[in-house]
C-alpha cells in the first residue's frame, strides 16, 4: 500500500481527479472523477496492486477496449501507478434497471426493447469472441437521452469476483452462455420485477417451482406468452426444442414481438427478413411469410396478436412452446391464408395503446423532471429497499419519451399538440385579463361606495390583522451549525457554509456532499441538517426556508425547552414536514412551539450532475 493513499482530490495519470467515493467493493474503490483535460466526469475503479485481481483487472480493461460498439460505456485509461491499478470509464448519466423495476415492471414492449438493445450489444461482443461477464439490472441503464447503456463490461465481472459458477438449479456455464441466461432473465426482471440471473442483484430472486423458475405469467398476469415462453425456454432449457440459445436469436425473438405489438400496418413497420442460418429462421420471419389470424385473447389483454414464423411460432417459436403444456395457453393464432387471400382478409387492427400517466416529479435533474420520473408508473415514493454496493453510476433520470415508441410521439406533439397549445395559451391570457379587469371593477365599486369618511372595521379597530397583512418581524439565529449524527454520519457536513444559510443573502448556500444511487443519501444514513440556535427559548409558529434544487424533502425539528444542543435527532420533535419542493418555501408549523434550537432536517436531495445534493440558500425563523 502506498504511504499516501487514494482519496479525494489525488489526480491520476496527471489529469482525473477524485472527486466523490461511489461505493468500496471488497477494497475495489469505485469512484466519481473529473477529467480535468477535457472537463468531464469520469468513473475511476482503484485497487492495490497487492489485490489478487489488480492483474486481471488491467487485462479486462484492455480487452473491454477492443470493443467499440455503443451500447458500452468505453474504457478511457488503464494503468499502474503509485501502487494501485486503475481504469478510466466513461461516465453515465440515466436510471438503471433496478430502479425501474422497485418502481414497478415495465410495459411489456418496452422491457422487450430495452432487453433487444441489451441483447444487440451482447451479440456484437460474441461476435468478436469477448462476453460482458456481468449483465445485471444495476449494469443496464436507460440515458437521459433515451438510448440503453452498458455498464462494466468485462471489468466489472473482475471486480465483483467471476460470475457464480451455476445457475439457480445447478447448471455450469460458460461466460457466453452466462450472458445469454441473463438475458433471459432481464427480460423476466423487467416484466416481473424478480431476478433469475447468474449473478446475485439486489432486485429479489425469482420464485421457483422445484429445480424450475417459475414462469412470467405465473408471478404477474398479463404478461404477454410471446415473452413469457422467450423467458421460459432460456431459464429452463428442455421445455422446448426451438429455445434461443444465443444473443442474436433472443434478439430477433424481441424484435418480432415489437414489431407485431403495432400490428403489420403500422406505420414505419418493415418486416424483416430470414438470416442465412436455418435454425435462426424461426426467429426472424420473412417478409412473405403469412399472417394468422385469429381470435383475441379475452384472458390476456396485453398479449399481441403473433406474427407467425416459417413455423407458425410466435415470436420465433416462442408462441409454440406457449402453447404446448401451457395450462393457462388458448388458441393464439387462426389458421393460415394465401397472400391473396390475405389481402381480402386482413387482420383487425391492434387497440390504441392505452395513454400514460402524467409525468411527475421524480428521478431527474433540476426543474424539468424530478429524482425518480416515471412515465409508465403511477406516483411512488421515490425511496427503495436499501441497496447494496454495485458499480452503476446511472444516476440520472429517465427522458419524457423512450423504448419503442420515442421516434413517433415527439413527432405527434410536434406536429399537432404545441400549435394546440399557443391557442391555449392566447385563452388562458384573455381569461387572466378579464379576471383582473372584474377585480379591478369591484374594488373601484367598492371604495365609491365606502366614502372618505367611513370608519374602519371592528377587526382595524381591535388591532386584528387582515389576511394580507405583513408577516411578523424576523426572530434572531444567533448561531448554525451542521447535524450528521454518527453511526450513520460522518459527523459534520460542510460545517464552514453552514453560516451561508442564515446570512440574508439567497445567492449563497449551505449544501450538503454529493450522494449517489438513491436521493435518500444513497441508503447510506436518514438525512443531514441545520442546526438553528435562536439565543434562548422563543415561541416559533412558521420559518421560510429557500431551497435550491427540486424536489427536496425535509423535517422541521424542535428540541425540548430545557435541552441543550442537539447532537442527534432522537429527542427532537417532529413539528412540521414538507415532501418535494424547491425554492422558496413557506412552513406553517402544525403549532406553535417553544424551543431554542430548530433543524432544518434534509430527507430527500434533488439530482445535482451525476448524483444528489441539498442546497439551502436562506432560512427565516418567525414567531
Amino acid at each position: 500500500m502506498t504511504d499516501n493513499p487514494i482519496g479525494r482530490g489525488t489526480v491520476l495519470a496527471g489529469r482525473f481527479r477524485l472527486e466523490d467515493l461511489v461505493q468500496d467493493n471488497d477494497g475495489a474503490r469505485f469512484w466519481r472523477a473529473v477529467d480535468q483535460t477535457l472537463a468531464r466526469n469520469v468513473a475511476v475503479s482503484v485497487i492495490d496492486t497487492a489485490d489478487p485481481r489488480a492483474e486481471a483487472l488491467l487485462v479486462a480493461a484492455r480487452t473491454s477496449a477492443t470493443i467499440t460498439e455503443g451500447h458500452f460505456l468505453r474504457v478511457l485509461d488503464a494503468a499502474e501507478e503509485d501502487d494501485v491499478v486503475y481504469v478510466v470509464h466513461e461516465w453515465g448519466t440515466g436510471y438503471s434497471l433496478d430502479k425501474m423495476v422497485a418502481e414497478g415492471p415495465l410495459p411489456s414492449r418496452r422491457a422487450a426493447w430495452l432487453v433487444k438493445e441489451v441483447a444487440d450489444a451482447v451479440t456484437f461482443a460474441h461476435s468478436h469472441g469477448i462476453a460482458h461477464g456481468r449483465l445485471v439490472p444495476e449494469n443496464v441503464m436507460v440515458t437521459e437521452a433515451g438510448s440503453v447503456k452498458l455498464i462494466g463490461f468485462v471489468v466489472d465481472a473482475v471486480l465483483h469476483g467471476r460470475r457464480q459458477p451455476a445457475t439457480p438449479d445447478g447448471r455450469n456455464l460458460s461466460d457466453h452462455e452466462s450472458d445469454v441466461h441473463n438475458l433471459a432473465a432481464l427480460l423476466y426482471a423487467a416484466l416481473v420485477g424478480r431476478w433469475p440471473g447468474t449473478q446475485t442483484s439486489e432486485v429479489p430472486a425469482a420464485p421457483r417451482d422445484h429445480d424450475r423458475t417459475m414462469r412470467p405469467r405465473q408471478v404477474r398476469a398479463g404478461v404477454p406468452r410471446e415473452l413469457d415462453a422467450i423467458c421460459d425456454q432460456v431459464l429452463n432449457p428442455g421445455s422446448s426444442e426451438t429455445a434461443p440459445e444465443t444473443a442474436q436469436e433472443i434478439s430477433a425473438a424481441l424484435s418480432n414481438f415489437i414489431g407485431d405489438a403495432v400490428g403489420a400496418g403500422a406505420v414505419g413497420h418493415e418486416p424483416t427478413t430470414v438470416i442465412e442460418q436455418d435454425e435462426h429462421a424461426r426467429f426472424r420471419p420473412s417478409a412473405d411469410a403469412a399472417v394468422p389470424l385469429g381470435p383475441d385473447d379475452p384472458e390476456d389483454p396485453e398479449a399481441t396478436q403473433a406474427a407467425g414464423g416459417p413455423e407458425g411460432g410466435a415470436a420465433g417459436g416462442a408462441g409454440a412452446g406457449a402453447g404446448a403444456g401451457d395450462p393457462e395457453a388458448t388458441q393464439a393464432a387462426g389458421p393460415f391464408f394465401p397472400d391473396d387471400e390475405r389481402r381480402q382478409r386482413a387482420a383487425p387492427p391492434p387497440p390504441p395503446p392505452l395513454p400514460e400517466p402524467e409525468a411527475r416529479p421524480l428521478f431527474a435533474p433540476g426543474p424539468p423532471r424530478a429524482a425518480t420520473e416515471r412515465r409508465d408508473h403511477a406516483p411512488d415514493d421515490p425511496s427503495r429497499p436499501a441497496q447494496g454496493p454495485h458499480s452503476t453510476h446511472g444516476t440520472g433520470s429517465l427522458p419524457p419519451v423512450w423504448g419503442p415508441d420515442q421516434a413517433s410521439e415527439p413527432a405527434e406533439t410536434a406536429g399537432g399538440s404545441r400549435r394546440d397549445a399557443g391557442k391555449d395559451w392566447l385563452k388562458l391570457a384573455a381569461a387572466i385579463a378579464f379576471v383582473v379587469a372584474l377585480v379591478l371593477a369591484v374594488i373601484f365599486a367598492f371604495n365609491l361606495g365606502r366614502g372618505p369618511g367611513e370608519t374602519p372595521t371592528d377587526d382595524q379597530a381591535n388591532g386584528e390583522t387582515s389576511p394580507g397583512a405583513e408577516p411578523a418581524e424576523p426572530l434572531e439565529v444567533v448561531a448554525v451549525s451542521d447535524l450528521d449524527p454518527p453511526p450513520q454520519g460522518n459527523g459534520e457536513e460542510n460545517p464552514d457554509l453552514a453560516p451561508l444559510a442564515v446570512d440574508g443573502d439567497p445567492s449563497t448556500a449551505w449544501q450538503t456532499v454529493e450522494y449517489y444511487r438513491n436521493p435518500r443519501f444513497g441508503n447510506l444514513k436518514d438525512g443531514v441538517g441545520l442546526v438553528l440556535d435562536l439565543g434562548d427559548p422563543q415561541e416559533v409558529s412558521s420559518l421560510t426556508v429557500t431551497l435550491e434544487g427540486r424536489p427536496t424533502s425535509l423535517d422541521i425539528l424542535a428540541a425540548p425547552e430545557e435541552s441543550g444542543l442537539p447532537e442527534s435527532v432522537d429527542s427532537l420533535d417532529t413539528v412540521a414536514s414538507v415532501s418535494d419542493e424547491g425554492g422558496e418555501v413557506q412552513v406553517d408549523l402544525d403549532e406553535a412551539v417553544t424551543t431554542r434550537y430548530l433543524v432544518v432536517w434534509l430527507t430527500s436531495l434533488p439530482p445535482s450532475g451525476g448524483g444528489y445534493r441539498g442546497r439551502i440558500a436562506e432560512v427565516v425563523v418567525r414567531p
